[in-house]
């Protein structure tokens, strides 16, 4: 009984966290039911995430089968311009290149996501989380931001504020997918895939050097954060 009680106390600061943040009682949880939460939050969060980008996958996988059978002669509106908004979003040069969408409109391994939630957000207790729903460290040179404490002179960079923690998970998400900086991870996940293979965290961390300023020894305290919390049993 007492088990059972200890999982259910957990479940409305769970839904709360999704939802909106995390609240008081997170932060005045131990070390160890921090880590918990958190990485179950983060867990739950890109479900919801890959849930969206596997319906957007699917779209351009049914609109190339179906379209390329009759050399684009029969097209509908409304699939060209869902196409074109998934062009836009994920920053696609030619509206056919079929290979291109798929290289961009893919998941991430779980690990590699949850480790760098975990060392850009501190486990969820970073100002930046608490003020701002961020979790990965994404800047923002809008006027929408918070200016960091510790910003080196002549930088203008703000710390980008989202509504809820899941939008920080899709902002992340959609940044790997599209961004010129992460196309080596682009393109590992496109080998594997082709390959059959299943990219893990450990492997797929080797491309984000250029994530942080910090280089290869950021990829470092990832792989150990990712082997510290046995995070490859996520993906």
């Amino acid at each position: 009984m007492k088990q059972i009680i200890t999982f259910l106390s957990f479940i409305p600061l769970f839904a709360l966290a999704i939802n909106q943040g995390f609240d008081e009682n997170f932060y005045k949880s131990d070390i160890e039911q921090k880590r918990k939460i958190f990485v179950k939050t983060i867990d739950e969060l890109l479900d919801r995430s890959f849930e969206k980008i596997q319906l957007e996958r699917a779209f351009v996988d049914k609109f190339f089968e179906k379209n390329l059978k009759t050399a684009f002669r029969e097209l509908k509106k409304d699939e060209l311009n869902k196409l074109i908004s998934l062009k836009e979003k994920y920053r696609v040069k030619n509206l056919l290149d079929y290979n291109e969408y798929k290289k961009r409109i893919g998941l991430v391994p779980k690990s590699m996501a949850i480790a760098q939630a975990m060392v850009e957000s501190a486990s969820g207790t970073s100002r930046f989380t608490k003020e701002a729903n961020n979790l990965f460290g994404e800047w923002t040179w809008g006027e929408r931001g918070l200016i960091p404490k510790q910003r080196a002179k002549g930088k203008t960079h703000k710390i980008r504020i989202f509504d809820s923690l899941q939008e920080s998970v899709d902002s992340y998400l959609l940044n790997l997918n599209r961004n010129h900086a992460y196309e080596d991870f682009r393109t590992l996940r496109a080998k594997f895939m082709k390959e059959g293979k299943k990219l893990g965290g450990l492997e797929a961390v080797k491309t984000l050097q250029n994530y942080s300023e910090i280089k290869g020894k950021y990829v470092k305290i990832l792989s150990a954060v990712i082997n510290k919390n046995k995070l490859e049993l996520l993906d």
